[in-house]
């Protein structure tokens, strides 16, 4: 893995890290696979799957989100992030990398960003790869927006832990592993989150998944296995305009599929490029 610091016209000072893959003779697609954080905004966790990619036979971008993390950005670029922004954050980020097309994969606001790129940038992505795409925040947001910054960094520790991870998998035991620097980036990460993403960042996800921008690149759903249906039953919902399957037999897991289950996401990704 290589670590890059690249700065875009937008001032932005990403944090990149760049997998390649492992043999070059047995290099599968000249394209690299770009996986974008989630909401917590820190390509920490993305690790084990890039590296199994990458020994899949496949180059692979990942990166700290602007305001997150490594990656430094004027306030701006980050208050309020919506899909939009971020999508043409990422796009500028790959022009300065030479990236002319990849396959996209995120889950949850990464997600979100992976439907905006295919909506508004078509002719950068060859397929979406989307897990858990959120459409409306939960209802208890606004309780926690009026807790202090402290209270938010608390009440997030636990819901990404009991809300968002399985106990099967030893998902909550690998979540740990990720280390304490990791966790530490995050307390920052959790507060950017509530007060700059969550709660604006949906509704738009929702407009720009119409059928029209759902048809322009094939996208691959999925929901966990594990996850309670009813947290995400508007992925169905929203996919269905399009005539999108939502696969829930393919991840047996819940939000974090690279967290819990990196082997099978790196096979499905796999897989979802091979077709």
């Amino acid at each position: 893995m290589e670590v890059q610091h690249v700065t875009t016209p937008d001032n932005i000072k990403w944090y990149v890290e760049r997998y390649t893959a492992k043999s070059q003779a047995a290099k599968k697609d000249a394209a690299p696979v770009v996986l974008i954080p989630s909401g917590e905004g820190d390509c920490g966790n993305l690790g084990k799957t890039a590296g199994l990619l990458a020994d899949a036979g496949y180059d692979v971008v990942t990166f700290d989100n602007p305001g997150f993390s490594r990656t430094e950005a004027p306030k701006e670029a980050y208050n309020p992030v919506t899909p939009q922004l971020i999508a043409k954050q990422v796009v500028a980020l790959l022009d300065e990398l030479q990236i002319k097309q990849a396959t996209f994969f995120g889950n949850s606001s990464g997600a979100g960003a992976v439907l905006a790129i295919t909506a508004l940038y078509p002719e950068r992505v060859l397929r979406g790869i989307i897990h858990e795409a959120p459409f409306s925040p939960p209802p208890i947001i606004a309780e926690v927006k009026a807790k202090t910054d402290e209270e938010v960094v608390e009440w997030c520790k636990y819901f990404f832990v009991n809300a968002f991870i399985e106990a099967e998998n030893e998902g909550r035991e690998k979540w740990a592993a990720l280390g304490e620097e990791y966790h530490a980036r995050l307390r920052k990460n959790y507060v950017t989150w509530m007060r700059c993403l969550v709660g604006y960042y949906e509704h738009e996800s929702d407009k720009l998944a119409t059928e029209e921008n759902l048809h322009k690149r094939p996208i691959f759903w999925t929901v966990g296995g594990l996850s309670p249906r009813e947290f995400w039953e508007i992925d169905w919902e929203v996919a269905g305009r399009a005539g999108i399957e939502v696969r829930t037999d393919v991840l047996n897991c819940m939000h974090f599929p690279y967290v819990s289950i990196p082997e099978k996401l790196a096979e499905w990704i796999v897989e979802c490029i091979e077709k």
